[in-house]
């Protein structure tokens, strides 16, 4: 069915390494909800997009991405955590605007074109959050620094600073874990009771209530139930990931180019796999060594290129997480005042 409106009904606004991909998930299951087959499609926080238009984007929505009809009776909606790193994600250079972007920056541009929009925050401990977002550049590549060098540097004030201004993966372990002043940003230009705030730990212990919740705050069947309630998703690994823009994670066990990787697509491929048992053993043989001999040689190179790897993995000290805790203690006041009872720890 062709689509007959052009806004979205809700947007779930992140935080990042928070839970949004199970939350996103679940939703896609209710037969009330249209979400795009991928999630994050950002519009407001990415400059390029923004300047190319609403309906430009809209469309690109519908036509690309959702996994139902864009029913014009459902409710339509995004899971973008891109929201809510405290500005604008991705910057055009080019605009005059550009140096007063700030945390009310994506909430005014949000509110000056869906001033209806129902809000979904999903908030994680900012200390796991920080550790898991550490890990996750870790094994794209991203980051040789253990996660007490990755925090000292990013708690000192002229990197806080700048993290805040300019919101990017590297520099966010710490700033993105900064949500009273991130939500403070869209209650500036949205009523409170626009905006749910759920927690990680309840969707974990709890899925259905918080689906309860969300179905309710968002107008849609409250007490239906998605199939994979309770399933986890992107459960955090510590085997790397494999990645086109990091060669070093091309010979990764999760790589289509690894020997793992070619055996996976073997296994997949009934016709593959006749072919490969008809050989003889010893031929096998013939044709495994050489490729894994090469795999080897590869792996080596990439594990000689980045020598602090493993130390990047060391498990952070009590002294560090003691010192992000104390951080963090301010901000916990900034929830408080917005009306939001985190359940982490103060201290």
């Amino acid at each position: 069915m062709p689509a007959t409106k052009s806004k979205l009904d809700f947007i779930v606004i992140g935080a990042q390494k928070a839970g949004t991909t199970a939350l996103f998930r679940y939703l896609r299951e209710h037969p009330e909800i249209s979400l795009p087959d991928g999630k994050e499609w950002p519009y407001f926080s990415h400059d390029r997009v923004f300047d190319g238009g609403w309906d430009a984007y809209i469309a690109n929505v519908v036509r690309n991405g959702y996994h139902r009809d864009a029913d014009p009776q459902h409710k339509w909606g995004t899971v973008t955590p891109q929201y809510m790193v405290g500005g604008v994600y991705q910057r055009d250079s080019g605009r005059a605007d550009n140096a007063a972007y700030d945390e009310r920056t994506v909430p005014a541009r949000m509110r000056a074109r869906l001033p209806d929009v129902r809000l979904v925050a999903m908030l994680r401990d900012p200390v796991e959050r920080a550790i898991s977002h550490h890990r996750m550049a870790v094994m794209r590549g991203q980051e040789r620094r253990s996660f007490d060098a990755a925090i000292a540097a990013q708690l000192q004030p002229d990197a806080l600073a700048r993290a805040r201004r300019f919101p990017a993966e590297n520099t966010g372990y710490v700033a993105w874990g900064e949500y009273g002043r991130m939500l403070a940003g869209y209650l500036e230009v949205f009523a409170r009771s626009q905006l749910l705030v759920t927690f990680t730990s309840e969707l974990e212990s709890s899925p259905a209530q918080v689906l309860h919740d969300v179905h309710a705050f968002i107008g849609v069947s409250a007490d239906f139930q998605p199939r994979n309630l309770g399933e986890r998703y992107r459960v955090a690994t510590t085997v790397r990931g494999f990645e086109w823009r990091s060669p070093s994670s091309w010979m990764s066990p999760s790589s289509p180019m690894s020997p793992q990787g070619v055996a996976r697509a073997l296994r997949q491929s009934a016709a593959a796999r006749a072919a490969w048992h008809a050989l003889p053993r010893a031929q096998q043989v013939r044709l495994r060594r050489p490729y894994e001999a090469i795999a080897s040689r590869l792996a080596t190179r990439n594990r000689r290129r980045t020598p602090n790897i493993v130390s990047a993995h060391a498990q952070p000290t009590p002294a560090v997480l003691a010192a992000l805790r104390e951080h963090y203690a301010r901000d916990r006041e900034t929830l408080l005042a917005l009306g939001v009872t985190p359940p982490w720890p103060a201290a």
